[in-house]
């Protein structure tokens, strides 16, 4: 089988029953196909991020006609060609789960950290939500994050120690089974 190009498609705009569907039909009669995706809606917003693989020629017939998808959906679509990726680097896959009472620079601070030690966030979703008794509004960050294996991971949890100390954060570091991998 002959390797698959790929194409990003990031689309944003009012929420409405039936978008998946139709984006994911537009898609489908273009003869490719959804490899990964993400998607949610805010406040009444829909966002939408897909890595979409196929056929070099059909991927530019989607990069082409994805305003006439704009037009029938009412989302505002972008299209982007996925850089090269570097030279693969041996990694540990870890998850990063923190909790607190909400307040500004929480992942400001906890992406500081892991930037500064050359750790890649892979995925994150945050929330909000309140607490059960009190309504306190509460803040839950859940992240995959990939920590290359010379980092000393003693050094990060230090790091994240002082700033469960300062900001009143439980953070939780849990290596992914699986080893270590390779990205690629």
């Amino acid at each position: 089988m002959a390797d698959k190009d790929h194409l990003i498609l990031t689309a944003v705009g009012p929420d409405q029953v039936g978008l998946i569907e139709k984006v994911s039909q537009f898609i489908a009669r273009h003869g490719c196909n959804i490899e990964d995706s993400k998607m949610a809606v805010f406040c009444g917003e829909f966002a939408l991020i897909l890595l979409i693989s196929g056929e070099s020629g059909s991927l530019v017939k989607i990069a082409n006609d994805h305003t006439h998808l704009e037009v029938e959906t009412g989302l505002t679509i972008s299209i982007k060609t996925p850089a090269t990726r570097k030279p693969a680097e041996s990694f540990l896959p870890y998850q990063l789960t923190a909790s607190c009472m909400d307040h500004p620079g929480i992942v400001y601070r906890l992406s500081g950290v892991l930037s500064s030690l050359g750790i890649n966030i892979e995925s994150m979703e945050t929330k909000t939500y309140a607490a059960p008794v009190s309504g306190t509004p509460i803040f839950r960050l859940e992240a995959n994050i990939s920590v290359p294996t010379k980092t000393n991971i003693n050094s990060l949890r230090q790091r994240f120690a002082e700033i469960q100390k300062e900001e009143n954060i439980d953070i939780e570091l849990a290596l992914i089974h699986g080893g270590a991998s390779k990205m690629a």
